[in-house]
Order: C-alpha cells, then sequence, then structure tokens
C-alpha cells in the first residue's frame, strides 16, 4: 500500500497517529522544502530514521555539540575511521565513553529531528508499506540511517512534539527570529546556553549562537528561554534593529551567497547555503522564497536536459551495476529503466520524489550508465 499527500491534505501529527493504531510497517518519507526525512517504522513503532544530509545523523558533531567530547577526540575518531573503522567505535576508543551512553545519544538525537519535522506547515509525504521481515529497509535504504537501540512509540513522538509546538509559541514571543541580540548576565547555573554566552562575555545574536553551539534548533532556543525566565539573560535592544538590518547575519550572508550560486546554476551547492538558512531561521521570508525559487530553477533546468517523452535505458546489464558503486537510491531507480517507461512515467513511479529522480537520472546520464531510447 501507498499513501502520498501534502501536510494540507493531513498534518504530520494525523498521518503518525493513524499509522500507529493501524500498526503499520514500511517507510515514511517526509519532504521539508527540497530535502528528506526517512521514518522507519515496524508496526507503528519508529525503528529508525534516515536523512539525505549526512550533517543532521553526524554522530561527531551531535557528541561534541552535547560537549560530551573534545575537539581533539572528535579529530583522532575521524582519523580511525579513514582506516575503516566505524566512527561510534572509533569514539568509543578516544572518549572513554560506552557503547549504551553513546547509543543513548545517538536516539535521543533521532527523535530530535523526528519531532523538528512538526515545527513546518509546507511539506508532503509518501509511505510505502512493507513488512521488516521481508525487508522494511530495501530497496530505499539512503546512506545516512541511525537505528534505534529500542523501537519509539510514535505516540510520544506525537505528544511530544504537540508540546513543543505549544512550548514553541511562547519561545517566539520572546525570541521571535535569529536576528535577536542576547548576552549573559552575573548568576550561577549549569544552563548550557548561559553558560556559552558567559564564556563568549559579548552580545550575540540568536542565528550565531546556533552555529556556534550545533545541536537542535529547539534545546538551543529552550535552554535560552529557560536562562532568560531566571534572569540570567538579557536582551541588547538596542543593537536588535541594527542586527536585523545588517548585511553581515549569518543568515543574510548565506541567503546572499546562494543568489549568487542560484544565477550560476549551481543548484546542488545553493541548496547547502539555503538549507543551512532556513535551519537558523524557518520564518525568514527570504530563505523560504529562495529555496521555492530554487526548485522550481531545478527542475526546469534538469526537464531540458532530460525531457518527458524521452525513454532511458541502461548502457550495461543490470547485474554490472554493483561494479558502478551506486547506493541502494540509485541501484532501485537504475532498476526501473526497463526500455518502456519514459521520464515522466518515471518520476510518477518511482517514490523518491520529482526532483530526486531526475537529479539522478541526469548523473546516470553524464557517467554513461544511462542514455535515451530514440
Amino acid at each position: 500500500m501507498a499513501l502520498s499527500g501534502t501536510f494540507d491534505t493531513m498534518q504530520l501529527s494525523d498521518l503518525l497517529q493513524w499509522l500507529q493504531t493501524s500498526l503499520k510497517s514500511g517507510i515514511l518519507t517526509v519532504s521539508i522544502d527540497i530535502e528528506d526525512t526517512y521514518l522507519y517504522l515496524d508496526r507503528g513503532m519508529l525503528v529508525a530514521l534516515g536523512s539525505e544530509d549526512p550533517l543532521r545523523l553526524d554522530l561527531g558533531q551531535v557528541l561534541l555539540a552535547q560537549r560530551l567530547i573534545s575537539e581533539e577526540e572528535l579529530r583522532q575518531a575521524l582519523m580511525k575511521t579513514k582506516d575503516g573503522m566505524p566512527m561510534a567505535q572509533a569514539l568509543i576508543q578516544v572518549s572513554g565513553l560506552s557503547e549504551e551512553s553513546i547509543g543513548k545519544v545517538q536516539s535521543e538525537h533521532a527523535i530530535e529531528l523526528a519531532m523538528d519535522l512538526f515545527f513546518y506547515e509546507e511539506g508532503s509525504f509518501h509511505f510505502s508499506s512493507g513488512g521488516a521481515a521481508t525487508g522494511l529497509l530495501a530497496p530505499l535504504d539512503v546512506p545516512n540511517i541511525h537505528f534505534l537501540r529500542d523501537p519509539i512509540n510514535t505516540k510520544s513522538i506525537i505528544f511530544d512534539g504537540m508540546r513543543r509546538l505549544d512550548e514553541w509559541n511562547r519561545i517566539r514571543e520572546i525570541f521571535p527570529n535569529g536576528y535577536v541580540v542576547v548576552h549573559a548576565l552575573s548568576g550561577v547555573s549549569e544552563n548550557p546556553v548561559w553558560m556559552e554566552l558567559r564564556k563568549l562575555g559579548s552580545p550575540i545574536s540568536l542565528g550565531e549562537l546556533c552555529l556556534r553551539l550545533g545541536g537542535a534548533r529547539f534545546s538551543v532556543f529552550k535552554n535560552l528561554f529557560d536562562a532568560y525566565q531566571q534572569q540570567l539573560v538579557g536582551l541588547d535592544m538596542s543593537l536588535k534593529g541594527k542586527t536585523a538590518q545588517s548585511s553581515q547575519s549569518p543568515v543574510d550572508m548565506l541567503l546572499s551567497n546562494a543568489r549568487i550560486l542560484l544565477e550560476e546554476q549551481q543548484f546542488d551547492e545553493a541548496r547547502a547555503l539555503l538549507t543551512t538558512a532556513a535551519n537558523l531561521d524557518p520564518d525568514h521570508s527570504q530563505a523560504r522564497v529562495l529555496l521555492k525559487q530554487l526548485r522550481e530553477s531545478h527542475l526546469e533546468y534538469l526537464y531540458q536536459q532530460i525531457p518527458p517523452h524521452q525513454i532511458p535505458i541502461l548502457t550495461l546489464p543490470i547485474d554490472k551495476l554493483k561494479e558502478c558503486d551506486l547506493s541502494p537510491r540509485e541501484t532501485f531507480l537504475a532498476s526501473r529503466l526497463n526500455g518502456r517507461w519514459d521520464v515522466a512515467t518515471l518520476v510518477v513511479m518511482t517514490p523518491m520524489g520529482e526532483l530526486e529522480t531526475l537529479r539522478t537520472l541526469q548523473k546516470f546520464l553524464h557517467a554513461g550508465i544511462a542514455k535515451f531510447s530514440y
């Protein structure tokens, strides 16, 4: 069974609740702007989470943001991964953290990412059913995936996600955007955001603070809000207006560079900058406008290179694809190049999404893996 739609037709909370009560198994792909997040469900329980963006599930960066490892320990771990050692094992060796503690951090971070999806009003979804016993993660597996230590009941994700939305509304009354400038007041606290501000010693905008701290954006704002309520954080109102108009803010700098890349049709590079800008300030109107413009321009460009009526075919036997170092998603699409389906049909018949399907076809054509059947 397959189910597709947008947040206008069904809210994410309603969708997850239906999947949970119906004990569904399969892959729920949630598309926000032009980035996909994958929720892997087994009888209504969340068992794994994947992302196209490797940084979102980067274990080293997560531990560093939580100050559980040092930059030097992360550097040593990265050196070990170059020799083929898994990152988790490398971090255990250099940091002294236990496998259990690292697994707990990974699971908590995956849940954070799932709940972040509730903060978006616009998006789309596609659910493909399948049982774990028959290979739940194939064929749409992605390289950046984290398996939870213990399955999570999606009821708790829905409850916590909706609770966070209520908290977020209260937080945004004090901190409406990433341009607000804050500084530490005197006091004593273990609040990590206050400690960072105290160490910094000078006012800083929230956008820059989020970049410095890393981790989940909600956690940064929540800790900052708690510190503000405890009178440990002050707002620099005199700088707020100046900062909001300054072209030197992190978000504005990212948008400026993204516009240049968009004009030069460097779509992937522009996408990376705009995604970062939107994460820093989800309410920034220009970031959302440019993301939509990027998607439309990229699709227009790709359709010029890959006309909808053309029929792509493989240039080598299907059993030779293993030698091409393709990802599971790319292998899946390659298996659908049967000489009968044109580009327009492939876009509809594959649950990878319009943009991702076209991008992958373009890669196949450039690499000589596929050609058009004239």
